[in-house]
């Protein structure tokens, strides 16, 4: 079964640059080049845990990497920006978030004299195409005339993050990049997909990617993912797909094809459900008077077996409590 996110664009990201071959493709793209060649690519790792509130996780994604950089250990510190404006504070949020993986350290390090080096790098995938405008400097949100600026030298913090803006991005610079086919997929559609219907003409130029990806390592579970997204957030009609999907290589055609009728499937279901529930919730209110938020959460999280139960019981029941027991 193909599981529907609750956050499309978090679980979209995390599927694909969680693994640490594509992770790798992106950052060879955005990091400098110096810097690239130190990198021992080999050593790349993603790590456990997450430094975004679950709050924000609507707005931001975050990936922290560990990897070698000339013989040293470093942590790579992703953070993908979904929201269409800019978040203005965000190298003071950075800077938050660099904290909590330095005192993470610490705290299971309670011995050590020294910090991991900590490289932010943020990805802006506007869906609406608004390009980055904001600060990429923590001295930048200071409030300073040039004089005082200039008179407190290097006591002004600083904390400057890479920004890869997608928005900046058209699809000839994505193919100059040396990334993975998912990858290039996916900063494409989670650039265009959202209430996009003419996703099918627009993705046309993506064909060799769609292709490669099936042939690729878990590249199954990638295409899923891509169907997903775009099922999700996108407007494109199925049947506006089929171009595309003709010209994809066998298996290609296949993963998506089926994947995206499975999809379908679970959404009839799933709306045939809510309706159901909708329809308990309001006998409940019927028969027994206004229906606390409890039990209303309670029927719109039951299975469907659970409603055709309680459906049938409330016809005897004499209380919420017994027609959902």
């Amino acid at each position: 079964m193909v599981e529907q996110p609750s956050n499309p664009h978090d679980a979209f990201t995390r599927h694909i640059l969680g693994r640490t071959a594509n992770a790798a493709s992106e950052l060879r793209s955005v990091l400098p080049e110096h810097l690239v060649q130190q990198v021992n690519w080999k050593t790349l790792r993603l790590l456990p845990g997450s430094f975004v509130s679950p709050q924000l996780r609507s707005r931001y994604t975050d990936l922290p990497f560990s990897a070698e950089i000339n013989g040293e250990q470093a942590i790579i510190y992703f953070l993908i920006e979904h929201q269409s404006s800019n978040d203005h504070p965000m190298a003071l949020r950075l800077t938050e978030y660099m904290v909590n993986i330095w005192t993470q350290y610490v705290d299971t390090h309670p011995n050590t004299k020294t910090l991991p080096i900590v490289i932010p790098v943020v990805l802006h995938t506007s869906p609406r195409g608004y390009r980055w405008t904001a600060p990429t400097d923590l001295s930048q949100l200071f409030a300073l005339s040039a004089p005082l600026r200039e008179s407190l030298g290097d006591l002004v913090p600083h904390m400057r993050f890479i920004l890869d803006d997608i928005a900046r991005t058209d699809l000839a610079e994505l193919q100059k990049r040396p990334l993975t086919p998912a990858v290039r997929v996916m900063l494409f559609v989670q650039q265009h997909a959202l209430g996009r219907k003419d996703l099918g003409v627009t993705m046309m130029p993506l064909v060799a990617d769609l292709s490669a990806m099936a042939e690729a390592p878990g590249g199954d579970s990638d295409l899923q993912a891509v169907v997903t997204y775009i099922m999700t957030v996108g407007e494109t009609a199925p049947a506006d797909f089929d171009p595309l999907i003709r010209r994809l290589d066998p298996h290609a055609k296949e993963v998506i094809m089926t994947t995206g009728e499975m999809l379908r499937a679970e959404g009839v279901a799933k709306g045939r459900a809510e309706g159901e529930a909708d329809l308990l919730i309001r006998l409940l209110g019927r028969k027994f008077g206004d229906v606390p938020e409890s039990i209303i959460r309670r029927v719109r999280s039951a299975d469907p077996s659970d409603l055709h139960r309680w459906a049938d019981q409330i016809l005897t029941a004499s209380s919420f409590e017994e027609t959902l027991s």
